[in-house]
């Protein structure tokens, strides 16, 4: 499965040695989306704003323990902190589906990242 990662995920990050056995597909920029800062990780939403992040392919295995980081629970939605849904990449044009952890809470009290890049936020604080 292809994955969207945008956050503690990505290279050199503080989970992103749970991708280690996974193949990196490169830089990308998925649209529709907004990333916010929820405190010691990012979240994105559906909107209007575009994302910087690494695109993997991942075997089931390393699926699963994403979905057990992320708090997904595909037989409890309601009380999953992410849900796994399909994402448009923008660059490069991908022709397969692509999946990221969208959040599940509101972010109506939680800071938007400008310009979409966790990494450059990082820099920033």
């Amino acid at each position: 499965m292809l994955i969207f990662v945008y956050g503690t995920l990505m290279a050199n990050l503080p989970l992103s040695h749970i991708l280690d056995n996974s193949e990196f597909l490169g830089v990308t920029v998925a649209g529709g989306v907004c990333l916010y800062n929820i405190g010691s990780y990012p979240a994105i939403k559906r909107g209007d704003g575009a994302v910087v992040g690494e695109l993997y392919f991942v075997n089931n295995e390393t699926l699963q323990h994403l979905d057990i980081v992320e708090g997904f629970y595909a037989d409890d939605l309601i009380n999953s902190l992410y849900h796994r849904r399909k994402i448009k990449i923008l660059l490069p044009a991908i022709s397969s589906d692509v999946y990221a952890y969208f959040y599940n809470c509101p972010v109506d009290k939680v800071a938007h990242i400008e310009g979409g890049d966790y990494r450059a936020y990082l820099n920033l604080i």
